[in-house]
């Protein structure tokens, strides 16, 4: 199961990602305290990163930058700050993607699917994930998805 580590301030909007992301097989975990974001990051050691750029405390761009020094997970940016100027800052600072609000929560995680099959399903076939139907076999962690819950495998199971 991919984890996404998601950087909002607006409690709908995250709850709502989770929940969705649920539904996708992903694991949304929100921020906890916004001034130890990069220490949240390396203990949960997410595969991607969603944030927007109007954060308490420091901005988006900063905690990008920061990321980056420390990590390739990709960052997608989602934000109502949707000028040009934005999206280029965005992009320029480390970001992957931009996706602007008001958003659709399908359109939202149909883009964080496509990035993590892009990141990882292409570059490291054998931290892979194999999918048939509903059932989602991690082959990193020796884990498997069924219907919303996650079962630990043994060795012989797996």
């Amino acid at each position: 199961m991919y984890r996404i580590y998601m950087i909002e301030d607006d409690n709908g909007i995250l709850e709502a990602v989770k929940s969705q992301g649920e539904r996708w097989g992903l694991q949304v975990l929100g921020v906890r305290n916004f001034r130890k974001i990069l220490a949240e990051f390396s203990e949960i050691q997410p595969h991607m990163v969603i944030m927007d750029i109007g954060l308490p405390a420091f901005d988006g761009y900063h905690w990008c930058t920061e990321i980056r020094r420390i990590s390739k997970c990709p960052i997608l940016f989602l934000s109502s700050a949707s000028d040009n100027m934005n999206m280029v800052m965005a992009m320029n600072m480390g970001g992957d993607d931009f996706v602007v609000k008001p958003f659709d929560l399908e359109v939202l995680l149909a883009k964080v699917q496509a990035i993590l099959r892009r990141t990882y399903s292409f570059q490291n076939r054998s931290a892979a994930i194999m999918e048939h139907g509903n059932v989602i076999l991690n082959l990193t962690d020796m884990s498997l998805l069924y219907q919303g819950k996650k079962l630990e495998l043994s060795k012989n199971e797996f």
